[in-house]
C-alpha cells in the first residue's frame, strides 16, 4: 500500500498543501469550506475546527472577514481577486478565488489562494519615505550648489534670488533652450547665463556670447550666421563661420536682445523655428544644435506693442523666463557682495581695506540704479582712491554726493554761475555713466552723445570706466 503510486501522489499533494507559505482553502459549489491549510489559519486568525463546514457567507456576516472571494466566484463563475482584511489577525490579504468545473461545465469547487500583502504595503511606505529622503537630499545638494555660487560672484542670500537660481538649476538639468533672462542693467544676466551653461550636461561645450547692441545690423548678422567667400565688399576671401556654428553642442548667449534690429529678428526667428541657418551669400542651409539664452534690460512687452520687437520672436524666446530682481529689492545680498568685492580687489591692489557698520548702513539704504555692477565699481573705486584702511568715511561721503540719475538737484549756493551748475550736473551724469557702463560706446548711448565726446568729457572731469 505504501508503494501505491496514487497514494504517494496524494501524500505529495497533501505535503504541498500543508507546507505552502500561501493560505490555501477549498470550498464546494455551495460555498462550504471543505479544507484549509495551516497558513490559512494563521492569515485569517482562525482554527480549522472553527470554520470547516461553514458557509463563507457566514464568515462575512460574523465579521471574521470583510469580503469573500469565494462568494464572488459563486456569483460570477470566473476567477476573482480581492483585497481582504481580517480583523482577528490584522493582516491585509490578496485573495484569489479560482473556479473548478467538471466535465459538464458545472462548478465543482472553488480553490482559494491567500497571500499577505502587509509586507508589500510596508515596502511601499518605505519606498515613499526613501523618495522623500531622496528629494530632501536633492534639495540639500541644490542648497550646496547655491552656496558654491560665491565662487562665481553670484550671491543669493535673498529669497527672490534663491528662487531665480533654483529655477535656473532646473532648466540646466533638463538642458532647456530658448531661455529669456530679464533684469535691469548691472544685475548679472551674463553671470546667470554662464551659470546655466555650467550646470548643463554639455557644460564642456562652447559658451559663446555676443552683445546685440554693440554691432550694427549688417555686422551682427554676419557674426551670428557667418558668410561665404565674397558675400559682400570687404568680406574675408575664406568666408567666416557664424557664432551659431561655433556654439555647436553648447550655448549661444544673446545679450541685449532688445536692441536687435527687426531685420535680424526675422532671420533669428526662422533660425529658431527651423533649427538651421543660412550664411550670408550662401545657398545651402546648415543645421544647428546649440541652446539659446537671451537677455535684455528692456521691457519687451512694450517693445512689441510699439512694433520695435517682433511678437512672434518674443513668444519663441519666452519659453522659459528668469527674472533677476534689482539689488535695491534684495538688500540681504549687499553684505555678501561687499565681502566678495573687498576680498577680490584687496588682493588685486595689495590692500587691506575694510568697511564698517557706518558705511554698510549707508550702502543698505542706497538705491543702486546700476545694481551689482555699480556696487562693485563703488567698492573698487574706494579701495583704489582711499588712502585709509577704513573706507567708511570715503564711502559715506561718496554715496551721499552721488544721486541716482533723474533726482532733483539741491539749489546751488548764491553766486554760483551757469558754468558752475553745468559742470556739477555734467559731472554727476558722467559719474553715473562711468559706474553703469562697460565701455565708452555704451556710456555714449546712456548719455545720448557721441563716443568721442564721452572720451573728451571723461578726461576733462578726471573720470574713467572702472568696470573691467
Amino acid at each position: 500500500m505504501k508503494d501505491d503510486p496514487s497514494h504517494m501522489t496524494f501524500a505529495y499533494l497533501q505535503t504541498i498543501f500543508d507546507r505552502s507559505a500561501d493560505g490555501l482553502m477549498i470550498c464546494d459549489a455551495q460555498g462550504t469550506i471543505l479544507k484549509l491549510n495551516r497558513a490559512a489559519e494563521i492569515l485569517n486568525g482562525v482554527k480549522a475546527s472553527e470554520v470547516l463546514g461553514k458557509d463563507v457567507r457566514t464568515l462575512v456576516k460574523e465579521g471574521q472577514i470583510d469580503r469573500s472571494a469565494t462568494q464572488e466566484v459563486l456569483e460570477t463563475k470566473r476567477q476573482v481577486s480581492v483585497i481582504q482584511t481580517t480583523p482577528r489577525s490584522k493582516y491585509t490579504l490578496l485573495v484569489t478565488g479560482t473556479p473548478v468545473f467538471d466535465d459538464d461545465h458545472n462548478l465543482s469547487f472553488v480553490v482559494v489562494n491567500e497571500r499577505d500583502i502587509s509586507l508589500i504595503e510596508s515596502m511601499r511606505k518605505e519606498l515613499a519615505l526613501a523618495r522623500q529622503e531622496s528629494e530632501k537630499i536633492k534639495d540639500e545638494l541644490t542648497e550646496l550648489t547655491l552656496l558654491e555660487l560665491k565662487d562665481n560672484n553670484i550671491v543669493a542670500q535673498s529669497d527672490s534670488m534663491k528662487q531665480t537660481l533654483k529655477l535656473a538649476l532646473k532648466l540646466s538639468a533638463i538642458n532647456a533652450s530658448n531661455i529669456l533672462i530679464q533684469g535691469e542693467s548691472g544685475t548679472g544676466k551674463g553671470l546667470l547665463a554662464k551659470f546655466i551653461h555650467k550646470h548643463r550636461a554639455g557644460s564642456r561645450k562652447p559658451f559663446i556670447q555676443i552683445n546685440c547692441a554693440a554691432l550694427p545690423e549688417n555686422l551682427l548678422e554676419a557674426e551670428l550666421f557667418g558668410y561665404t567667400k565674397g558675400a559682400f565688399t570687404g568680406a574675408s576671401e575664406k568666408g567666416r563661420i557664424g557664432l551659431f556654428e561655433l556654439a555647436s553642442g553648447g550655448t549661444l548667449f544673446l545679450d541685449e536682445i532688445g536692441e536687435m534690429s527687426i531685420g535680424v529678428q526675422a532671420k533669428l526667428l526662422q533660425c529658431l523655428d527651423d533649427h538651421e541657418i543660412m550664411p550670408i551669400g550662401g545657398t545651402v542651409p546648415k543645421k544647428i544644435d546649440c541652446s539659446i539664452i537671451a537677455a535684455t534690460n528692456q521691457d519687451l512687452d512694450s517693445q512689441t506693442f510699439n512694433k520695435k520687437f517682433r511678437l512672434d520672436l518674443f513668444h519663441r524666446l519666452n519659453t522659459f523666463t528668469l527674472l533677476i530682481p534689482p539689488l535695491r529689492n534684495r538688500p540681504e545680498d549687499i553684505l555678501e557682495l561687499v565681502r566678495i568685492t573687498l576680498k577680490k580687489y584687496n588682493k588685486q591692489y595689495n590692500r587691506r581695506a575694510r568697511i564698517g557698520y557706518k558705511a554698510f548702513e549707508t550702502l543698505q539704504i542706497y538705491n543702486f540704479p546700476g545694481n551689482v555692477r555699480e556696487l562693485i565699481n563703488i567698492i573698487k573705486q574706494a579701495i583704489v582712491m582711499c588712502d585709509r584702511r577704513s573706507l567708511d568715511d570715503y564711502l559715506v561721503k561718496m554715496l551721499n554726493k552721488t544721486k541716482p540719475f533723474g533726482t532733483k538737484e539741491e539749489p546751488m549756493k548764491e553766486g554760483s554761475t551757469l558754468s558752475d551748475k553745468i559742470w556739477v550736473v555734467e559731472n554727476e551724469m558722467l559719474m553715473q555713466a562711468a559706474m553703469k557702463c562697460l565701455t565708452t560706446r555704451e556710456a555714449a548711448r546712456f548719455l545720448g552723445i557721441s563716443q568721442p565726446s564721452v572720451v573728451r568729457k571723461f578726461k576733462k572731469h578726471g573720470l574713467a570706466i572702472t568696470k573691467k
